[in-house]
């Protein structure tokens, strides 16, 4: 592939490829890299560093840019750095030092004492690390920058002489009420496909085919210009994000383009298949090939009988005529059912392949993002739902070796010998907690409960503490699997036993009896009988 000028391009977009870091030098090339000059992409991060730069330029002050490797900090810094050079200095990476003997920290203590030298500002590129380490370990002359970062860290503000801008407070993902988009990486995969003269990539694809270079890289070149590909990468990048915390930076993003045009996989298995990406780990989790319904099984039962099905053959006759070259082998059912879900959403020949459509529906994340919207959007009724099932389920959870006592309130504190203690429990949302004004997250929406008229510690439910939520309503049961949420899970019932224990009647529960105890103040009363 050394005479393709597509793969000279995209090898570029590779984590190792020496294009993949921005570095100090580049600041002063006369000639920026024409691919990731062309992939630019101005985002509202680089809007509010601009303004901020702008608004601060005959102030003294120090402004971190705050963030991960390769979220983008010093593509943002370099990119704007001629607009501003009159009036700030540049330390475009914490990580780096000035002299092969000195640590980051040091760099830092040296920089900040020029800055204090300089009639410039200071603009400087970090991630929260170097951050941290800086409040702990930097020099003792520079304490008000310290005690700033302290600040920061524990209350978000900045200060009058540092100011902080932090990735992490802009998402890279758009809410509606029906689901969780991202434009920017959208937007990426677009420059990379689009059939314009300006787009390089198309370019270089356009020139291959004219010298007859076809080979699986341009194959999967135009597999990832059809719409409906790009549309389910995204939604598969959402999905991981959410459901595996999946970090996703700039850098890996760019990586991932790579690792799914290039190689000798087809896109369509290198997505689901090709480990040597972080990002695909996680996607390989949501193989519709994992999908185990009926309507499934019983496809690839009948593809490896070699059943003869005429509507899938005339579905495969106009799904190859539309491709560069055949692709798909009718007793490929994995293939297939593949095709079937990145194509779900597109209309093709008899449209055989849209049958499946709701094989492949996880309602479970959709039911999540509608809670999110909800509690972005304070709709209580759909909130209220939300906590009818967490009450079921905590009671499910806690009485599981009691199930009727689910049905009359009842709630297991403890048991010793088969005898159950147990109390009435009184749940409720927290609304004033659930209306304050904070900041919200994608990956997660608070629960403040309240029980037994206390309040309880607000937790985080995240993508996956919900199925768990939703799967033990069902009637499952946790395993091993399941220990990093049924923790969180656990620990909030155990602070519900700590407060039910607090009520002034509980119920003792031995066979088929039970005795009810009840606090009146001066004396206690007891009842008993047979359940």
């Amino acid at each position: 592939m050394k005479n393709s000028e597509l793969y000279t391009l995209v090898k570029q977009l590779s984590k190792s490829s020496p294009q993949a870091v921005f570095t100090p030098k580049d600041l002063t090339d006369s000639e920026p890299s024409t691919i990731f000059d062309y992939l630019y992409l101005e985002t509202d991060i680089e809007k509010k560093y601009k303004l901020l730069l702008a608004e601060q330029r005959e102030s003294k002050v120090i402004i971190f840019l705050c963030g991960s490797s390769g979220d983008g900090k010093s593509a943002i810094i370099g990119q704007n750095q001629k607009f501003f050079d009159k009036y700030y200095d540049i330390h475009i990476d914490a990580t780096h030092s000035f002299r092969p003997t000195q640590s980051a920290i040091e760099a830092l203590d040296e920089r900040f004492a020029q800055f204090y030298q300089s009639d410039k500002s200071l603009v400087v590129g970090i991630n929260i690390g170097i951050l941290l380490n800086f409040a702990r370990e930097g020099s003792d002359s520079h304490q008000n920058i310290k005690k700033a970062i302290e600040q920061y860290m524990r209350y978000g503000n900045s200060t009058n002489e540092c100011h902080f801008i932090n990735f992490e407070d802009y998402s890279k993902f758009e809410m509606n009420q029906d689901k969780i988009t991202s434009s920017f990486i959208r937007n990426l995969l677009d420059k990379v496909t689009d059939a314009r003269d300006s787009n390089p990539f198309y370019q270089a694809f356009e020139e291959d085919k004219a010298n007859n270079i076809t080979t699986r890289l341009h194959q999967n070149y135009q597999l990832l210009s059809h719409e409906s590909i790009k549309n389910n990468i995204v939604e598969l990048l959402v999905t991981v994000h959410l459901k595996y915390d999946q970090f996703l930076t700039t850098r890996n993003i760019l990586d991932f383009i790579y690792t799914i045009l290039n190689g000798d996989n087809l896109l369509i298995n290198a997505l689901f298949e090709d480990k040597s990406n972080t990002i695909i780990e996680n996607i390989c989790k949501e193989d519709p090939c994992l999908f185990r319904t009926e309507k499934l099984d019983t496809f690839i039962l009948e593809r490896k009988s070699n059943q003869e099905d005429l509507a899938l053959q005339e579905f495969l006759n106009e799904f190859n005529a539309q491709c560069q070259k055949p692709i798909l082998l009718e007793d490929n059912p994995h293939l297939l059912i593949r095709i079937f879900y990145l194509f779900r959403d597109q209309s093709i020949s008899n449209n055989f392949h849209q049958s499946f459509q709701q094989e492949f529906d996880d309602s479970t994340t959709y039911e999540f993002i509608k809670l999110l919207y909800a509690h972005r959007n304070g709709e209580k009724d759909t909130i209220y739902n939300f906590y009818e099932s967490l009450e079921k389920a905590i009671l499910a959870y806690a009485n599981k070796r009691h199930p009727s006592l689910s049905d009359e309130g009842l709630m297991t504190l403890s048991e010793v010998n088969g005898y159950a203690l147990c109390a009435d429990v009184e749940f409720d949302p927290n609304w004033e907690e659930l209306t304050k004004d904070k900041q919200h997250q994608l990956r997660s929406f608070d629960c403040a409960l309240i029980v037994n008229k206390k309040a309880l510690e607000t937790i985080a439910i995240s993508l996956s503490m919900y199925r768990l939520i939703c799967a033990i309503n069902e009637g499952y049961r946790p395993n091993k699997h399941d220990r990093n949420t049924i923790v969180i899970f656990e620990e909030m019932i155990e602070n519900i036993i700590y407060l039910a224990k607090e009520n002034n009647k509980l119920t003792i529960i031995h066979g088929d009896k039970s005795y009810e105890f009840k606090n009146n103040g001066d004396k206690i009363k007891v009842k008993s009988h047979v359940r």
